[in-house]
């Protein structure tokens, strides 16, 4: 009888992998992921004169020295730097660190954009909800459904911004695309008054 690994062999040269596994990535030890975090926010937004350090933005580094191989999703309050995190930092994080481009697409451009996007590495959405559903020849659907659906089949990183709360999500999508979400993407919450000046 053969192993598993001849059996995989075999499967795969009909062009079908069935293993899957997670990428887990590390930025570098605590002390290391604090600096680059903050770095990376006071060179991407130029208009704040010091990032003060806030719960949420500890729970981004704690991710950043141990992914787990998930994503992440920012939900909560606006103007406490979300979008800012989601479509800047990470990106820049990534490329500095792991040559890796995350490319953040807006939520209101998945209707014509989701096709060629799913070809990415992993997705990354900025204000999950303002979409309007994809419509294909006639047929009405969520796009983010769609990308979700895609990140688990292919076990992909996920990072998402939303003013929604987790029933606010599971309302707007239904509770399979929640539930993947969660499976994902490590959630952080972004409590208290704006930040903005």
């Amino acid at each position: 009888m053969e192993d598993f690994e001849q059996t995989l062999g075999r499967i795969m040269a009909h062009g079908f992998n069935p293993v899957r596994s997670v990428e887990r990535f590390s930025f570098g030890d605590r002390a290391a992921c604090e600096r680059l975090f903050y770095q990376a926010f006071r060179f991407v937004d130029r208009t704040c004169r010091e990032v003060r350090p806030l719960p949420e933005y500890e729970q981004i580094i704690d991710w950043m020295t141990d992914t787990g191989g998930k994503g992440l999703i920012l939900t909560g309050d606006c103007g406490r730097g979300k979008t800012t995190i989601l479509t800047g930092v990470l990106p820049l994080l990534f490329m500095h660190c792991k040559g890796r481009v995350l490319a953040p697409i807006h939520a209101d451009k998945l209707p014509g954009e989701l096709v060629p996007y799913l070809k990415r590495w992993a997705y990354c959405v900025d204000e999950v909800g303002v979409e309007s559903k994809v419509n294909n020849y006639g047929e009405r659907y969520e796009g983010f459904q769609v990308l979700i659906n895609e990140a688990e089949r292919l076990l992909k990183p996920v990072f998402v911004s939303t003013n929604l709360d987790s029933e606010m999500m599971t309302r707007r999508y239904d509770k399979r695309t929640t539930d993947r979400l969660i499976r994902l993407c490590r959630a952080v919450r972004f409590a208290g008054e704006s930040l903005r000046e």
